[in-house]
C-alpha cells in the first residue's frame, strides 16, 4: 500500500528528505538489494518528470515537459540517515539549488518507488508537492 505524504520545495534551496522503511511490526526492511527514484510530475499521468532523481546519484531537471534540462547534483542514498550514518531502511533524498530552480513555481505530483531490478517496482510514497518562492537572506 503506497503511503500518502505532501512536501514543499523552496525553489533555489538545498531540498533534504528522510524517512525509514518499516514494516507493520515495526521492523526496518533492509534496502542493501534495492534502488529507488523519485519522479516530480506536472500532474500523475505526466510523460516526462520535471525532476528525476535516484540512487544512481543523477538529478535531472525537466523544465516545460521536454526530456532535456538543467541538470543538477543530487541523489537518493539507502540504509543511510539524514546524517549519512548507516542505519537500516533509511531513504535520504538529496538535491542541490540548481535543482530546485530547475521547477516552476506550482504544485504537482510526486512519487517515490523502490526497485529490485527490472522485475519488481514498489511505489513506497507519494503526494502533492509545492514548489514555493526561496527564503531571501
Amino acid at each position: 500500500m503506497t503511503a500518502k505524504y505532501d512536501l514543499s520545495i523552496n525553489k533555489g534551496s538545498n531540498f533534504n528528505f528522510w524517512l525509514q522503511y518499516l514494516t507493520d511490526g515495526n521492523t526496518a526492511v533492509n534496502l542493501a538489494a534495492y534502488s529507488a527514484e523519485m519522479q516530480i510530475k506536472k500532474y500523475r499521468g505526466a510523460d516526462y518528470p520535471l525532476l528525476f532523481v535516484n540512487t544512481k546519484g543523477l538529478t535531472y531537471g525537466y523544465t516545460g515537459g521536454f526530456t532535456t534540462g538543467i541538470r543538477g547534483i543530487g541523489g537518493i542514498s539507502l540504509n543511510t540517515n539524514y546524517d549519512s550514518t548507516n542505519i537500516t531502511g533509511g531513504i535520504n533524498v538529496k538535491m542541490n539549488p540548481d535543482s530546485t530552480e530547475s521547477l516552476p513555481y506550482g504544485k504537482y505530483f510526486y512519487d517515490l518507488k523502490l526497485n529490485i531490478g527490472t522485475t519488481y517496482s514498489q511505489r513506497l510514497l507519494e503526494g502533492r508537492i509545492s514548489v514555493e518562492e526561496g527564503v531571501i537572506l
